[in-house]
């Protein structure tokens, strides 16, 4: 897999690795065309890691991952240590990234998270990156899986998919036109019919479009051989919600 070495710097290489990766072997060349929009995304966030005015302040100058093959080494660490804390996480990335110091292994970190999982996972510093995304941090003391299940909390209303699917007039035309609504398109999960009120004009209710990605992240959770160790051992709640938002 030669392809992997290239650099963050570079073009992706094969989208059938990437799609390997993060969703599983059982991912095929065939459902590489049904995932265009994220594999848009996905050049995206590494184009936007130099975004500024000069070297100085790209994201790249303090990132331990130089290559796809280090994005891929820590989603497996990831994936296969859910219930790890960070610094337990930097530990196991340390043999590998040895000259790098904790502020590049957490960025690296937030950066793998944001291409696996589309979760905007980002320092304070860079938080206005993607302005349309609402920016988390992870902490070094909250093990991944209750991070990601704290972004993610259970509803207080237990309701079945079939009633929680609203009518086929509710459309975004209505919640605009009538409801006095503005649509954001947002490209993290969390923010998914998340309604902003923080600013001086219309509420914003925001919609992540991306459900060729939850669909891959599933469909690859539910063909996995060993499902302790693969994507939902760090990200339970995906397939939970798959009934309700797909």
């Amino acid at each position: 897999m030669a392809s992997v070495q290239i650099k963050l710097t570079d073009r992706p290489g094969s989208k059938l690795e990437i799609g390997n990766t993060f969703f599983g072997l059982s991912f095929e060349a065939g459902k590489v065309k049904d995932l265009q929009s994220y594999f848009k995304y996905y050049t995206d966030e590494l184009y936007l890691l130099r975004a500024g005015f000069s070297e100085e302040t790209w994201q790249t100058k303090d990132l331990a991952v130089k290559t796809y093959e280090d994005i891929f080494y820590i989603v497996d660490i990831l994936q296969s240590n859910g219930d790890a804390q960070r610094p337990a996480i930097r530990d196991l990335l340390c043999s590998k990234f040895s000259s790098s110091d904790d502020m590049g292994l957490n960025r690296s970190i937030n950066l793998a998270v944001r291409l696996w999982l589309m979760i905007n996972m980002q320092d304070p510093e860079f938080e206005g990156t993607r302005h349309e995304a609402t920016c988390v941090q992870w902490d070094d003391k909250t093990s991944l899986r209750t991070f990601f299940q704290n972004l993610f909390p259970e509803s207080r209303w237990k309701i079945t998919a079939r009633s929680s699917r609203l009518g086929p007039h509710f459309t975004a035309a209505f919640m605009t036109d009538v409801c006095g609504l503005k649509i954001e398109w947002t490209t993290s999960l969390p923010d998914h019919l998340r309604l902003d009120r923080r600013r001086n004009e219309k509420p914003a209710l925001k919609i992540f479009p991306y459900k060729c990605h939850l669909q891959a992240m599933i469909e690859g959770h539910q063909k996995s051989i060993d499902k302790t160790r693969y994507v939902h051992r760090g990200f339970p709640i995906f397939v939970s919600l798959s009934d309700d938002w797909l």
